[in-house]
């Protein structure tokens, strides 16, 4: 990507990832590792950051994601795929938090 995250757009990228990865109440290896792999891509540090609760997401967290440019929110819902899929189980509770992100906040879906 061509486009660098804003420090506002990191921390809003990475609450959400973090959420997600914890959606389903399981850490797997597997998320673990894509995780750390979406902040490298972020050219985010994720050591010691606390990411925004869900609850708190739509109030700390939509507006910055709605602005960030069609190629950053591209780059997001990719992320969001690729980790909902790293343990290969897709599941009902990580299903419905990428589908509530995509539609509150104008992202594509994008899964290639």
């Amino acid at each position: 990507m061509d486009e660098k995250f804003t420090t506002e757009e990191q921390k809003a990228v990475a609450s959400v990832l973090f959420n997600l990865a914890a959606a389903d109440f399981q850490n797997h290896k597997e998320e673990k590792e894509c995780l750390e792999s979406c902040m490298k891509e972020l050219d985010f540090d994720a050591t010691g950051f606390v990411p925004i609760p869900k609850n708190e997401l739509p109030k700390q967290a939509y507006a910055t994601l709605k602005r960030m440019t069609k190629e950053k929110k591209r780059t997001f819902s990719l992320m969001m795929m690729r980790l909902s899929r790293s343990d290969d189980h897709f599941g009902p509770r990580e299903r419905t938090f990428v589908m509530e992100i995509l539609n509150h906040c104008n992202v594509p879906f994008v899964h290639r």
